[in-house]
């Protein structure tokens, strides 16, 4: 039985190696950035991601206002 599924990759700036494992066991989420691994619970990992993509939006709107100016 597999231990754990990639279910998202990809290759960062600087060819830094980015991925996102799933392990159906314990419920639980692992984002690898390079040498650093932080390890969440799946529903918080899904908090933590609505953050980000709002947070992602919010720096795309700022970059558009100043390069409007």
């Amino acid at each position: 039985m597999k231990r754990h599924t990639v279910v998202g990759k990809t290759m960062l700036a600087g060819k830094t190696a980015c991925k996102v494992l799933y392990h159906q066991s314990s419920d639980t989420v692992e984002l690898e950035v390079g040498g650093t691994t932080l390890k969440f619970e799946a529903d918080s990992f899904i908090v933590i991601n609505e953050m980000l993509r709002k947070a992602a939006a919010r720096i795309v709107m700022q970059t558009e206002i100043e390069m409007s100016v």
